[in-house]
């Protein structure tokens, strides 16, 4: 008889973003017949609805999204604490009475607030099995120390942001998951490196060789369906060199250096024909040091952009940007950008600014790509190989969903 889970994620599909995408593919393959437990995103886009309902998988999933993700997050924008509190409570008592005799509860973390279900049920019954998934740290998040942008908030961003790190990145949460689930879910083994570290630094009620014994490693990946690019060659109309980034820039994205860099690079080759799209938000301190140094008709930026229409915008650009966490480097790194997935299937050269501690810089060493250090020398050589040199810079980091998720079958399969 096939075995039940119920899965308590945040936000889920059909909401398309990069984190409901990520735990789709983790649970599809999986052999349960799930209830999710949700949070409504917000609208989903018509077209990758139709994909996903090509998917026989999807059939397996029967979701319900009691409440809405935005009242369930504190902001500058949503600034109702008491609201926002009484709704995550709300949630997660939800989730937990959706309990019927499951035999497995699957958490997603962000939001750090779904482990709590896995606390509950386990006390509930102790038999059950708990998969535990994390797409980012939540224990001393390096996020949440971002010295930088704290001084750039006004006073009542700071309060919020204080806020918000104290309720929705809660250490505990993460540390109870470790310590209680039966398997844990990491995307990269930095990330599981970092994790680990931060546990027995400030929790440590079990030993390492525990964690790591029900730790997998389950890499980013891609159904064809969905993510393959479309091969045409795409005509170029202009003699300009298109750099683009696709994603947010802040925290601790921090871009200073290579604005810098791209200054010193076009006063060497005022000749080129040089353009940095980006798309997706951008730090107004970097838009007054690009206004500052005259670079202003170098960038076009766009705040939004589809998920349909970022695919066609990167197979359009000569070359595209990654813009990493930085860190210092003697610490590990432990975020991997889900644009490695997506520059990877696309097969195209990449300049990425990241630290040498991190996943991907480990990943662009592999293949000689162009990866350059929070440093504008090492950039503008980076600029140079890119632009003037055409040097040959694409990730491979290409793994279909069947093949990521084997290790999870494999630990799964003994438990029965």
């Amino acid at each position: 008889m096939t075995k039940r889970c119920l899965a308590v994620t945040g936000t889920f599909l059909p909401y398309n973003d990069v984190t409901t995408q990520l735990l789709y593919k983790q649970l599809r393959l999986l052999p349960f017949k799930y209830d999710v437990c949700a949070l409504e995103g917000g609208s989903s886009d018509p077209s990758f609805v139709k994909k996903l309902h090509t998917d026989p998988n999807y059939k397996k999933f029967t979701i319900v999204t009691p409440y809405e993700y935005n009242d369930a997050t504190f902001s500058i924008k949503n600034i109702n604490l008491f609201k926002a509190l009484h709704t995550v409570d709300r949630y997660v008592d939800y989730a937990i009475n959706m309990y019927d005799r499951h035999d497995v509860v699957y958490t997603a973390s962000l939001p750090c607030y779904t482990t709590r279900v896995g606390v509950a049920l386990k006390k509930k019954n102790p038999k059950i099995k708990w998969i535990a998934s994390f797409s980012d740290p939540i224990n001393h998040s390096p996020y949440k120390y971002d010295k930088e942008t704290i001084r750039s908030y006004r006073p009542i961003e700071r309060e919020c942001f204080f806020i918000y790190c104290h309720y929705w990145f809660v250490d505990k949460d993460e540390a109870n998951a470790f310590e209680q689930a039966d398997l844990l879910l990491f995307i990269c083994e930095e990330q599981r490196d970092f994790m680990i570290q931060q546990y027995m630094k400030y929790f440590h009620k079990i030993s390492e060789e525990a964690i790591r014994n029900k730790s997998v490693i389950v890499p980013l990946s891609y159904l064809p369906e969905w993510n393959a690019p479309v091969e045409e060659p795409i005509r170029k109309v202009s003699d300009t060199f298109v750099l683009a980034h696709f994603g947010r820039i802040y925290g601790l994205r921090i871009i200073k250096e290579f604005i810098y860099a791209l200054e010193a690079f076009v006063k060497e080759h005022p000749d080129i024909n040089l353009q940095i799209e980006q798309y997706g938000e951008f730090r107004k301190s970097d838009l007054k040091l690009i206004r500052k140094l005259g670079l202003e008709k170098y960038f076009i930026i766009h705040d939004k952009y589809s998920y349909e229409a970022g695919f066609q915008k990167m197979s359009e650009a000569d070359a595209v940007l990654l813009f990493d966490t930085i860190m210092p480097e003697d610490e590990i790194q432990p975020y991997l950008p889900s644009k490695v997935l997506e520059y990877s299937l696309l097969k195209k050269n990449v300049l990425a600014v990241t630290t040498s501690t991190s996943p991907t810089y480990r990943l662009m060493k592999e293949t000689d790509s162009v990866v350059c250090r929070y440093d504008r020398t090492d950039i503008k050589k980076g600029l140079e190989d890119i632009i003037l040199y055409h040097k040959e810079s694409v990730i491979r980091y290409c793994f279909q969903n069947d093949e990521a998720v084997a290790p999870v079958l494999s630990a799964i399969k003994k438990w029965d």
